[in-house]
């Protein structure tokens, strides 16, 4: 399928040919050459732009740095207790984004966690005007991110992601649990390097409890709640699901296909939290609505709570 700026250089092209065809040679490349040149200059404002926004993201680094906001997490939390959230897919949307995050923040959890897709192209201006106005204004609760493939800017490097953030990947103990969170937007999903660093990561802590963050979900588990399976990543998949099974992982949070979901498989919890923003999709079953999820680990187990936006109300549901 051709993308928005091929078919609008295939435009381009046809109607330079119908112009040399009707004015002549001549006059079809004059107009050929202005046009562009004018995508050039335009290219490079782009270019330019992006720089400075970069610039701008690094100089927030300090603040939103992983580890940083790991301290940050740690002093607001119990050594044998603590309540985060899990969230996903806000997609740049601010009025809904605000709803969501300001409810979550209302929680008053250690931090929160989004699972990715938190606006649309991936650029720095996005996250400086769309992102950074609404983690500003929940705080001084962190905010901890797994890009999704929204993120990944137009050269596919996350650049302005990790400009802000420092990584693409995450991993801190917080009172009695482990949470790790990585990049699994990039082509090929799940490679050997992410698989180590999560058996890494994992393996290393002493914390009685774990959870794993992602954007994309397995197919495995998509086929659970979708009507229409076909977006969750396969390679690998197999090797995900018993790294997870063997590591004790209590929980995995996914986001990408837009809705509320969730199954278990070989003891390990898969929850989809999509809701955070972003247009619902209707291939989920039964998961058609905004939402976020309340965790509280204690000392006796695992507490959770989905809590839905339903026609300008908060309805919570505990999760069995």
């Amino acid at each position: 399928m051709f993308r928005k700026k091929r078919l609008a250089l295939i435009a381009l092209f046809i109607v330079c040919g119908m112009v040399a065809w009707w004015k002549g040679l001549a006059v079809g490349a004059t107009l050929l050459a202005i046009a562009l040149g004018l995508v050039l200059l335009r290219y490079l404002w782009f270019v330019v732009a992006a720089h400075r926004g970069v610039q701008r993201l690094e100089q927030l680094r300090d603040r939103y740095a992983f580890d940083r906001m790991a301290e940050v997490a740690r002093s607001r939390c119990q050594d044998d207790a603590l309540t985060f959230v899990a969230l996903g897919d806000t997609r740049g949307n601010v009025r809904t984004g605000r709803l969501i995050y300001e409810a979550a923040a209302a929680e008053n959890p250690a931090f929160i966690v989004n699972t990715g897709d938190i606006i649309r192209r991936g650029t720095a201006r996005e996250l400086l005007q769309r992102h950074i106005p609404l983690t500003e204004a929940i705080a001084p609760i962190p905010m901890f991110v797994t890009p999704g493939n929204h993120e990944r800017g137009a050269r596919r490097d996350f650049a302005a992601f990790k400009a802000l953030y420092g990584s693409d990947r995450f991993a801190f103990d917080c009172g009695p649990a482990c949470f790790v969170g990585f990049n699994n937007s990039t082509r090929a999903r799940v490679d050997d390097d992410d698989l180590a660093f999560l058996e890494q990561a994992l393996t290393a802590s002493a914390a009685p409890r774990r959870f794993v963050f992602l954007h994309i979900p397995p197919r495995f588990f998509e086929e659970t709640f979708s009507t229409n399976p076909r977006r969750g990543f396969t390679e690998r998949q197999d090797a995900f699901r018993a790294l997870m099974a063997r590591c004790r992982v209590d929980e995995v949070f996914m986001a990408h296909i837009h809705g509320y979901a969730t199954a278990v498989f070989d003891g390990v919890r898969y929850t989809l939290t999509a809701g955070a923003g972003a247009p619902l999709d209707s291939a989920v079953r039964d998961g058609g609505h905004h939402h976020y999820i309340v965790v509280r680990v204690r000392p006796d187990g695992i507490e959770r709570e989905v809590v839905r936006r339903e026609e300008g109300q908060w309805i919570r549901t505990p999760v069995a």
